[in-house]
């Protein structure tokens, strides 16, 4: 199913807008492994249905070269962390603030693209979009520490 990008990234600008709170609610009553390990019960229950595409996965990562098997295999890691910390956050203050900060990370992804694969997907209105999500989180870190 082909959805212009900007739709799918709507999309998940709501869903996410509804799972914040719902995990603030959770942690208030279950620890974060709890509720971690509860955002991944969906992709288990549909493991079955994708055991082929897995296999082929499988094939395909096995002929990576191995520094292309390693930065494949750090995204677990770095899902899992992103989460664990988003979370933490979450738990520590609440959904609204914590997601106001944690949405400046498309500048983290600005720079990581480019140390990690030389690529630029950057304009000047991007950047000064940029530095104006950054202004703002230093603005609310400012005035609710």
């Amino acid at each position: 199913m082909q959805v212009p990008w900007y739709i799918a990234a709507l999309g998940a600008a709501l869903v996410w807008g509804v799972h914040y709170p719902l995990v603030g609610f959770a942690l208030q009553r279950i620890s974060l492994f709890g509720v971690l390990l509860l955002t991944t019960v969906p992709l288990l229950l549909m493991t079955p249905f994708f055991v082929a595409q897995l296999h082929t996965d499988i094939q395909t990562f096995r002929n990576l070269p191995l520094s292309e098997q390693a930065m494949v295999s750090v995204l677990g890691f770095t899902s899992l962390a992103g989460a664990a910390f988003v979370y933490l956050a979450i738990s520590s203050k609440n959904a609204t603030l914590a997601s106001l900060i944690e949405i400046s990370y498309p500048v983290f992804v600005g720079l990581f693209s480019y140390l990690f694969f030389r690529q630029t997907h950057l304009n000047a209105s991007a950047v000064l979009g940029g530095l104006m999500v950054i202004a703002g989180a230093g603005l609310i870190i400012y005035k609710n520490p």
